[in-house]
């Protein structure tokens, strides 16, 4: 069971890397890009981040290493947090 769920995060840190590298040129949301050199460089940063998060989460569900699944899911819960903060900011941002 716990290798499915860490499965499934796993294809969700995969689904947000693909996004924040298809969207490095393109609107986030359909928001208007104020600053598209702050954009792109956030995009980017994001992008080696969650695809560092997907490699940890697919090895977390392979080994079933217990204090890597615990590491692995602490760390993703604080990395989508600061995620949404700085992606927000961005956009908000006058």
């Amino acid at each position: 069971m716990i290798r499915l769920l860490l499965g499934a995060c796993t294809l969700i840190f995969l689904i947000e890397a693909s996004y924040f590298a298809t969207h490095r040129t393109k609107m986030y949301f359909g928001l208007p890009m104020k600053h598209p050199a702050s954009v792109k460089t956030i995009s980017q940063l994001w992008l080696v981040i969650m695809a560092a998060m997907t490699l940890l989460a697919g090895a977390a569900a392979i080994s079933l290493n217990l204090p890597l699944i615990f590491a692995t899911l602490i760390l993703g819960c604080v990395v989508e947090l600061l995620m949404a903060i700085s992606v927000s900011s961005l956009l908000l941002k006058p």
